[in-house]
């Protein structure tokens, strides 16, 4: 088992949880908080469902930092991030890594061949399968330690410190 062979469809969460792009970023923040998660996907009001951004907490403290109400009642298409990314289910968690590292995001809509969202993938459960297996983690950083990866990198210690004390 290695990077090149864990596939995205064996870590990814088949529970994307969506808002649709008409309503307001305390919809998305409800959503976030009724469900313990970082991030909404954004899909269009047509009905078929399609992802076209996505809002994360960072977008909410952006947005919110602005100290305009009006922002508050903006329709999500008017502040969610965009381009959403995507990743077929076939693909390796190195080609995630690369694709996260790439666009500078934490997290990808999982895509099938017909573009259909199938699942959603963050960063953190790629950390989590790295950290419980001794052998990605030495070759997440062995020899092959690439310095273009460093937010990467410094993304997984940060994780790892606060999984090792989660109360501090």
């Amino acid at each position: 088992m290695n990077l090149t062979t864990i596939s995205v469809s064996d870590l990814m969460n088949p529970k994307v949880k969506t808002v649709n792009e008409d309503k307001n970023i305390m919809s998305a923040c409800r959503v976030m908080q009724e469900n313990n998660i970082g991030c909404v996907i954004v899909v269009t009001i047509a009905g078929d469902g399609t992802p076209v951004g996505i809002i994360t907490e960072r977008d909410v403290v952006r947005i919110l930092s602005k100290f305009n109400p009006v922002l508050v009642h903006f329709a999500l298409w008017k502040v969610m991030s965009k381009p959403l990314f995507t990743i077929e289910p076939s693909a390796s968690i190195n080609d995630a890594i690369k694709l996260m590292n790439d666009k500078k995001i934490r997290r990808l809509v999982v895509v099938d061949k017909n573009n259909e969202m199938i699942g959603i993938m963050t960063q953190k459960d790629i950390f989590k399968v790295i950290e419980k297996n001794p052998m990605l983690l030495e070759e997440f950083y062995g020899d092959n330690f690439s310095p273009s990866f460093k937010e990467v990198y410094e993304r997984f210690s940060q994780y790892r410190f606060e999984n090792l004390a989660p109360d501090l």
